[in-house]
């Protein structure tokens, strides 16, 4: 923070205001935990872990609203709509079930996501039936 919320005066760093005496430590404080939530969502990320990242970006925002988080949330949802579509044409249900949940995470449930919900409920249900009337064909 490089001005006071309350009075617009520049800051030296110091947790009070000198002009107007506000005490910033809180902000200051939520300021670098932001920081430091996005630094980890970031490893998260790095670490093939889009379900924890999630949580700790979310987290970032929660303390504040940067830009950068809001572009590396932009970039996850981006990821993770290219990772359900790649589950989606390799047919795994499962990855692409816990894809649909980070995105979930990261913008709520949503009528595009509902379909797609529907759309794995169908697909995979249509795979159980086509395995099931292989291994009756394959009993008699």
């Amino acid at each position: 923070m490089q001005r006071c919320p309350c009075c617009n005066a520049r800051l030296s760093g110091d947790s009070l205001c000198s002009r107007c005496g506000a005490d910033l430590g809180r902000v200051m404080s939520c300021e670098r935990l932001a920081g430091e939530w996005l630094s980890t969502a970031w490893q998260m990320m790095c670490a093939d872990k889009p379900d924890v990242a999630v949580q700790a970006l979310n987290r970032s925002l929660s303390f504040k609203q940067t830009r950068a988080a809001q572009v590396f949330r932009q970039f996850l949802v981006h990821h993770q709509y290219r990772a359900l579509y790649a589950c989606l044409a390799q047919q795994n249900w499962q990855n692409a079930r816990l894809t649909l949940a980070v995105l979930r995470a990261l913008h709520g449930d949503n009528e595009t996501l509902s379909r797609f919900q529907g759309l794995i409920d169908f697909l995979s249900a249509g795979d159980a039936g086509v395995l099931q009337d292989w291994q009756a064909l394959a009993s008699v």
